[in-house]
């Protein structure tokens, strides 16, 4: 039974997303222990923080706390002050670059972050430093409630087996116009396999894992079976019943679990101006829902 959950909050969908009474630098200086934080988050797998101020070195050691903090592979998003933190962003440079990625006002699918790799990094924080006022609303799909949402029959089907995930599917759905052509070779890495339900080491929930940007079939079901069956997990994902709708505002540091977690977001407004950074990180398997 918890009993350390004392951070104050305001749940804005019960179980699934709450803004956190607090600073972000509070627990940066010790003043409230992490676990505090910990405990609320397995309540709830989105915590949203208004009107933080955050330098990146701030950032980075605050995700620490939680996690191994990523660092990032991809250069032409990653930032000019830290190996650790990505921008998305409508911006440029002075010389014309891009300032981050994913700057295009397509609408993004539902997915959870990494699940092509073999190891991803299941935690992640985004920090609004400008937010355009219009377009770009954000999602997330709680899959504790998609779990529950499934026939028993199905979760007896998929319940300890394995799913095969593709990163190729998501290049092919995602991000079309910025990737086209500068990184194709991605579309043949291997495909990488995880158990398609997660179970929480402390508080035995299980979670949906059936990302529908990768997830192309379920070992030990037939042909005919995965055909029926991953539809079925893919609409459960976003079960309206399960989708907390988050208006980002300026100063917001977001925070989620994808091993518990879907996320999308809307259309963007482009002429407006935009500036996200974020964070992953690789939180401990023996405290959350860790893809093996």
């Amino acid at each position: 039974m918890e009993t350390l959950v004392r951070l104050e909050g305001t749940p804005l969908k019960e179980g699934v997303a709450i803004e956190v009474h607090a600073q972000v630098d509070d627990f940066l200086r010790g003043v409230r222990p992490i676990e505090e934080l910990e405990a609320l988050w397995r309540a709830y797998p989105v915590l949203i923080f208004r009107r933080q101020s955050v330098l990146e070195e701030e950032l980075v050691g605050f995700s620490s706390l939680l996690g191994e903090c990523e660092v990032v592979s991809r250069k032409d998003i990653l930032s000019p002050y830290s190996d650790k933190v990505i921008y998305f962003s409508t911006l440029r440079y002075a010389d014309g670059r891009n300032l981050g990625g994913f700057a295009g006002g397509e609408d993004v699918d539902w997915h959870s972050d990494q699940t092509f790799r073999p190891m991803p990094s299941t935690g992640a924080i985004l920090y609004g430093v400008e937010v355009p006022r219009d377009g770009g609303d954000i999602y997330w799909a709680d899959q504790y409630r998609a779990w529950s949402l499934l026939p028993e029959e199905v979760q007896r089907k998929i319940d300890g087996r394995t799913g095969t995930y593709r990163y190729g599917k998501r290049l092919a759905i995602m991000n079309a116009t910025e990737l086209k052509g500068k990184f194709d070779e991605m579309s043949r890495v291997p495909d990488v396999q995880h158990r398609v339900v997660l179970e929480h080491p402390l508080t035995g929930r299980k979670a949906l894992y059936a990302d529908p940007t990768t997830l192309v079939s379920i070992e030990g079901l037939t042909e005919e079976e995965n055909a029926r069956i991953l539809p079925v997990l893919f609409a459960a994902g976003g079960d309206a019943s399960a989708v907390y709708r988050h208006k980002v505002l300026s100063g917001d540091l977001m925070m989620w679990d994808n091993g518990c977690t879907m996320h999308r977001r809307d259309v963007m407004t482009l002429e407006q101006p935009r500036l996200m950074k974020r964070t992953t990180f690789r939180l401990p398997a023996a405290k959350y829902c860790v893809p093996h």
